[in-house]
């Protein structure tokens, strides 16, 4: 019975996954993007060069991008292995492009297929390129990152935390916001600056001053018929005021002919009370002077209490902007709907009426936010 048990116990020890792959076998997914053409769904992949870069350090170009397309997502993906010999692996994707022509009805297939593959991690971003062929994008190199999609991440999520119109989504909060009543998902758009001939050649990566580059260009909605609600600056702060998406965000206002820029350290604004169609927007904004080019004296008390007051007119404005774009344009990307919903369900019929076109244009705000400049700033802080 002991050597049973042994023979048994080796027999495990020496058996190996059964679904193990070298490294070299897996072609592994940096990112990828979604867009249809003549009715055929095209998937273009940004796959890493694991060879070339393991034996040459750097190769002609740290990555490849593939492409393939068919009537379904699933056949555009298998499309690719037409042409390639790798075993697919995209557990760590970076982030996705959906491109504006899928962002119709064509949009629900996309987030169906999404979310059905159990191999895919929720958490990779979301972004958009309304004047760019995603396949250029992915193609782009970068001067900063050797992996050309931890780049565009980097770049997506810190433009968020330190600029302040721009914001990241994940797959998992975009799916969210998309099945969800009274919102439609705001994604940020991101542009390739320069030709994409030279910037997918890794010799431009020698330069020290490259034209070509992605950049983020602030945020987009998109409406039923997938036509591109696109977010000015301010509007793009407003939402990100609205959503406490503002981490260090700088907001800069004129004092006569000249400016002021502050800088936040703390921002908690969101929805309060409805009163017949009247919704409050309540909050608090904590900052400190970044530069100040105006006449008054800084050290004064009044002036600084004189600046708190023209910053809460600006960051007002950028939500009024906001919110006066979404009834234009009849889409409620800011998500007053969501909230009412949620809080005030008796308000409005959100099962039997369309709560943007029969409901967004009825609500009023009544702005309640204060500003509070803690300090002058640091001659010695971080930018």
């Amino acid at each position: 019975m002991k050597k049973l048990i042994l023979i048994i116990g080796v027999i495990i020890m020496c058996t190996g996954c059964w679904n193990y792959k070298e490294l070299t076998e897996l072609g592994i997914v940096t990112a990828m993007a979604i867009s249809k053409k003549d009715n055929k769904y095209v998937i273009d992949m940004q796959f890493v060069n694991i060879v070339e870069a393991g034996d040459k350090g750097v190769p002609e170009s740290p990555i490849s991008v593939m492409s393939g397309e068919g009537d379904t997502i699933a056949d555009a993906i298998r499309s690719i292995n037409m042409k390639m010999s790798k075993v697919f692996f995209s557990s760590n994707m970076e982030y996705m492009i959906i491109d504006k022509s899928v962002a119709d009805e064509s949009l629900e297939e996309v987030m169906d297929f999404l979310a059905r593959d159990t191999k895919l991690s929720l958490n990779f971003l979301i972004v958009t390129s309304t004047n760019e062929d995603p396949k250029n994008v992915l193609a782009a190199l970068s001067q900063f990152n050797l992996n050309p999609a931890s780049n565009v991440s980097e770049l997506v999520r810190r433009s968020e935390g330190r600029y302040g119109a721009s914001t990241s989504i994940t797959f998992k909060e975009f799916l969210a916001k998309y099945l969800a009543n009274g919102i439609t998902p705001v994604i940020p758009n991101v542009k390739l600056v320069g030709e994409v001939l030279e910037a997918e050649d890794n010799e431009t990566l020698k330069e020290s001053n490259s034209n070509n580059y992605v950049e983020v260009d602030n945020l987009v909605a998109f409406d039923e018929k997938g036509e591109a609600i696109i977010l000015g600056t301010d509007e793009s702060f407003g939402y990100n005021f609205l959503n406490n998406h503002i981490q260090n965000g700088a907001v800069t206002s004129a004092c006569g002919e000249n400016y002021f820029t502050v800088q936040t350290l703390k921002s908690k604004i969101g929805f309060g009370e409805l009163k017949g169609n009247k919704l409050s927007v309540d909050g608090e904004v904590q900052a400190e002077v970044f530069f100040y080019g105006c006449e008054n004296d800084l050290n004064n008390e009044k002036t600084l209490d004189k600046l708190s007051k023209i910053t809460k007119k600006t960051i007002t404005e950028y939500i009024e902007k906001t919110i006066n774009l979404a009834k234009e344009k009849k889409v409620d990307f800011v998500g007053i709907g969501n909230y009412l919903y949620k809080n005030e369900n008796d308000y409005f019929d959100f099962d039997k009426k369309d709560w943007n076109t029969d409901g967004l244009s009825n609500i009023e705000l009544d702005y309640n936010i204060e500003v509070t400049l803690l300090k002058q700033g640091n001659l010695k802080g971080d930018i």
